[in-house]
């Protein structure tokens, strides 16, 4: 029996996004927005973005150590995790999907990203126009 695939994304709250060891950007319009929201508790995580170009995240409060994994994850049991900043967190998170979410392998694996889909999302069909519409 072959697996449905879903048109819409679904998060588990598996946490395995947020704390996967990988480096992640700052954009400068995530930034900026930081700024003007006076979100110091973000903006000490993250280093200043270049006039072009992007600065890093979740960078280890004590040092200049990029951290394991994000720092506003909050476990809300032993299985499931939530963004705490999730009204404003980067757009390298936003758009972040997995696998999983469409139905289409492994939890935390990328399916899309900031930077679009993924070689295996667009061999399922992902990314393509559809009647006028882009499946999301």
């Amino acid at each position: 029996m072959k697996k449905q695939l879903r048109k819409r994304p679904r998060c588990s709250q598996c946490g395995k996004c947020c704390t996967a060891p990988v480096v992640l950007i700052t954009k400068p319009s995530d930034y900026r927005r930081w700024i003007n929201q006076g979100r110091e508790d973000i903006l000490k995580h993250a280093s200043v973005p270049p006039l072009k170009g992007y600065g890093d995240l979740w960078i280890d409060i004590r040092g200049s150590e990029k951290s394991a994994y994000c720092p506003f994850i909050k476990g809300i049991s032993e299985d499931k995790f939530i963004c705490t900043i999730n009204d404003t967190k980067p757009k390298v998170c936003r758009e972040f999907r997995c696998e999983w979410a469409y139905g289409a392998g492994d939890k935390g694996v990328p399916f899309k990203t900031e930077r679009g889909w993924t070689d295996k999302a667009k061999k399922l069909g992902y990314g393509r126009p559809r009647k006028g519409k882009t499946v999301q």
